[in-house]
């Protein structure tokens, strides 16, 4: 699980340090704060040396030539490093340099050091050719300066660090993802779960099918008292995000869920059913999470949810602010936590 993650180097992050991490953070802050773009630093520094150059659409919208200005933008002639801590007492740190070129191209290093007392141990992983595992759990490079066989500790699993983390933006998938996307919750035999929480939302819900009547393929839902099943688009665009919410959690193999507007399009009076579904699957599922929000009620329900069943521990808010050229991360927990809520002060 994480524990830190301190930035440098990357968008309006000249030096942020956010420590520490629980298993469900939702963050806060207001307007082009950076919110998403600690999402997206959090999934660079843990995602494949190929999503660099996906990260533009990981969380935006981007068409055309939206990509490349992103890269340019972000990274053209910045040198910086995103650097997590894991509660396995080691660190992962992405190293990024953008080029001065005209596109600018980043070259982007990753390095785990399994020991903190000790930085002589700093292991190049990128590039890594394969993962084995075995009693001392190592793993091999095609490129390192290290011997090809490196031990890096049995309490260490290496893959999970390399598992592409759950990343849900705003923007609703395509309906032929979207059917992709339920077939393997089908296929994990997860449909029941996933009914179960849809119902607490959509009382009505029957069952669900991916079905194509008329040559297109598309989930269709049948409702107590109607004649025909429908689309999933009737039921608009709320409930269509909080079924690939759902989805994704069902069946992601990945440790970290990156959700941004966790709230967005959903009704505030679903919200309370929506955070205890969340807090079902993360949990029973070993899945962190880090949830960006606008909305008062989105916390105020996230808070109750955690606060009824017993687990604020697992619970706490980060709120992005603005501090100069910087920008700063408040972490609000346990006694903090239970006064802003109390009292209603304005966190957002």
């Amino acid at each position: 699980m994480l524990t830190s993650i301190h930035i440098q180097g990357f968008k309006g992050f000249k030096d942020t340090l956010i420590a520490p991490l629980r298993k469900v953070n939702l963050i806060l802050g207001g307007q082009n704060v950076g919110k998403t773009s600690l999402l997206e630093a959090v999934y660079l520094g843990t995602s494949e040396i190929g999503n660099v150059q996906s990260l533009p659409a990981v969380f935006r919208l981007a068409e055309g030539r939206d990509s490349q200005r992103f890269i340019d933008m972000t990274f053209k002639g910045v040198k910086g490093k995103i650097e997590l801590g894991f509660n396995l007492g080691f660190v992962m740190e992405a190293l990024f340099e953008g080029s001065e070129d005209e596109q600018a191209h980043v070259k982007l290093t990753t390095l785990i050091n399994p020991s903190q007392n000790d930085r002589t141990t700093w292991l190049n992983v990128r590039g890594m050719k394969n993962v084995q595992l075995d009693g001392l759990k190592f793993c091999q490079f095609a490129e390192s300066n290290t011997s090809s066989e490196t031990h890096v500790g049995a309490e260490i699993d290496i893959i999970e660090l390399f598992q592409e983390p759950l990343a849900i933006s705003v923007n609703p998938p395509s309906q032929s993802n979207a059917v992709q996307l339920f077939d393997r919750v089908i296929l994990k035999r997860k449909k029941r779960s996933l009914l179960d929480s849809l119902r607490r939302i959509e009382p009505r819900l029957e069952d669900m099918h991916s079905l194509s009547p008329d040559g297109e393929l598309r989930i269709y839902l049948e409702l107590e008292g109607q004649a025909n099943a429908i689309p999933l688009a009737q039921l608009g665009h709320g409930f269509s995000r909080l079924l690939y919410l759902y989805c994704g959690l069902l069946v992601t193999e990945a440790k970290i869920a990156l959700i941004d507007e966790v709230e967005n399009g959903i009704h505030f009076a679903s919200l309370p059913t929506l955070f205890k579904g969340v807090q079902d699957m993360v949990m029973n599922q070993g899945i962190q999470t880090l949830m960006t929000t606008h909305s008062w009620d989105c916390i105020r329900a996230a808070y109750k949810t955690f606060a009824d069943a017993g687990k604020l521990e697992d619970f706490q808010l980060i709120r992005l602010e603005r501090d100069g050229d910087n920008i700063r991360a408040v972490v609000i927990n346990d006694e903090m936590l239970e006064t802003v809520m109390e009292a209603g002060y304005e966190v957002r």
